[in-house]
């Protein structure tokens, strides 16, 4: 459970790359994961936007020892909308492969609330948890677009005192941010992770509560902040995720 919750976090990484510009645009971005020092992990992700529209793709796999113990493939598409600096997502299609068993989740959004359309295993038929309540979905996102939320409001109040309502599909949580350092380029933030619904006890108990991240603007744009390092305390060390080459234009 842990390695999974470590790869999970390496793969929501790469979604603060964004542009709130008139006129296509896409940039190609290479993450890496490190657990306690140690390379684990490395995502390619490509993200467009067009005009108000906005689409990710990102590719993950473990590397080097890590991948000889531990195989795993992971592809995450996200798109939707930006307006007066909100976002309308249209869907979270996450997929992944470890081990040689494979699972998905794909998440489309009406009226504001979250809707799985397919999930290997099935979520209907997982007993570990009790489902999360329709009323508890309500203006909840998925973890990769909640992201992309944050750095359209950290820009706006020049802060990161924000606190998103969650859903991945099975879990239904709050990521609290609170702020812990500014200066002329980038702010730090405390992570907390807020438990509502939809745990398992096994998740109770694995599963981190705290983080440190470290925002900055993005190049060529005033109007949005990406993180630099995401880092995860775990009782086996210290997990974070950081960008290892500059955005680039195309």
């Amino acid at each position: 459970m842990v390695k999974k919750y470590i790869l999970y976090f390496l793969a929501i990484f790469y979604f603060f790359i964004f542009n709130n510009a008139a006129f296509s645009q896409k940039w190609n971005v290479t993450v890496e994961g490190y657990l306690s020092g140690i390379k684990i992990g490395e995502s390619k992700a490509v993200f467009e936007l067009d005009s108000f529209n906005y689409s990710l793709k990102v590719n993950s796999t473990t590397t080097g020892i890590t991948k000889f113990f531990y195989p795993w493939k992971q592809e995450i598409k996200i798109s939707g909308k930006i307006e007066n600096n909100n976002i309308k997502p249209s869907f979270y299609n996450i997929s992944d492969i470890r081990d040689n068993k494979s699972g998905h989740m794909e998440i489309i959004y009406k009226n504001s609330i979250p809707i799985i359309k397919s999930s290997f295993p099935d979520h209907n038929n997982d007993t570990r948890r009790e489902k999360v309540s329709k009323k508890l979905l309500l203006n909840s996102l998925d973890p990769v677009n909640s992201l992309i939320l944050l750095g359209l409001l950290s820009n706006k109040t020049n802060n990161c005192n924000h606190e998103i309502e969650i859903f991945d599909g099975r879990r239904r949580f709050n990521l609290k941010y609170s702020l812990i350092e500014m200066n002329t380029d980038a702010i730090t933030c405390k992570l907390n992770i807020i438990r509502i619904a939809g745990y398992s006890k096994k998740e109770l108990k694995k599963h981190p509560k705290e983080g440190i991240l470290i925002l900055k603007k993005l190049s060529n744009t005033n109007n949005f902040y990406f993180p630099t390092k995401v880092r995860i305390p775990l009782v086996i060390g210290s997990f974070y995720v950081t960008l290892n080459t500059n955005l680039i234009l195309q």
